[in-house]
């Protein structure tokens, strides 16, 4: 029987490494970014609580909420004190396992339980493959699973764009008025954010750092794609490309649309045994 482990053996080579909980979270982001992922695993004290990580994501969340003044602190807070609950599935779980916690959670990742090693870290980056090696297939087109576009004008504020972005629980905001269609998402975001430069910011208590505009943090180019481009096609363009994204003529396609919308609309076919 084919199993998680059997599916994506290299996610238990990588070297990610587990923050100890003392870990501040300005080296614990740092290494977030350093590995371009979207959670860390803390070293578990207590098992009662399960493992925990520290999301990117969810550290953004967090930051909007604070006063500036507040800022420094919750540079050299523990990261244990902002840590989340990681989801996790076994290394012998099947596939369709995988699906049902990332529909459950709402978070494309998961970490995977092994006996024989550590554990590792699965992601829909992982899953695109499947499409190429005929795990998985799906008769739906590009343009069947596209989202609407999301843009705010270049001026917009960094916490009004955030804020924006986690009551409608986007990743991705494009620019209006630029003719590229370029975005920004929050990885960029992060990485402005605690870039050497803004770091220096969260030392003056007067000045509020998510007021730059957002033209000043990195962008992003999408692959631009018909709509009729099948899911499998798509999914190919963004393998290996962390963080993008594809437009066609009906709107974003991000890899949680190729493989989630799909699943959850029940027309995705996973090879039986899986």
């Amino acid at each position: 029987m084919s199993t998680v482990q059997l599916a994506f053996p290299r996610i238990f080579k990588r070297a990610y490494p587990a923050l100890d909980p003392s870990t501040p979270m300005l080296p614990a982001i740092s290494l977030l970014r350093f590995h371009e992922i979207d959670a860390l695993p803390i070293t578990v004290m207590d098992s009662e609580r399960g493992r925990r990580a520290i999301y990117g994501y969810s550290s953004l969340a967090r930051l909007l909420r604070m006063r500036p003044e507040n800022f420094g602190r919750f540079l050299n807070e523990p990261c244990e004190s902002a840590s989340e609950s990681l989801a996790t599935v076994n290394a012998t779980d099947r596939l369709r396992k995988l699906f049902k916690t990332f529909e459950r959670t709402r978070f494309g990742f998961a970490w995977v339980e092994t006996r024989d090693s550590p554990g590792g870290l699965v992601t829909l980056n992982d899953l695109l493959e499947l499409y190429e090696t005929g795990v998985i297939r799906t008769d739906l087109r590009v343009g069947d699973v596209a989202s609407q576009m999301f843009s705010m004008p270049a001026t917009t504020s960094l916490r009004d764009a955030l804020s924006a972005m986690f009551s409608r629980r986007y990743r991705r905001v494009f620019l209006s008025g630029e003719g590229d269609r370029a975005f920004i998402s929050d990885r960029t975001i992060i990485e402005r954010i605690f870039s050497p430069a803004m770091l220096q910011s969260f030392t003056k208590e007067s000045e509020d750092i998510l007021q730059i505009p957002i033209a000043d943090v990195s962008r992003l180019q999408p692959k631009m794609v018909s709509s009729k481009v099948t899911i499998s096609a798509g999914a190919g363009e963004l393998r290996g490309q962390t963080g993008r994204c594809l437009v066609c003529e009906k709107g974003v396609v991000t890899p949680w649309d190729l493989l989630m919308k799909p699943w959850m609309s029940k027309a995705l076919e996973i090879e039986r045994n899986m």
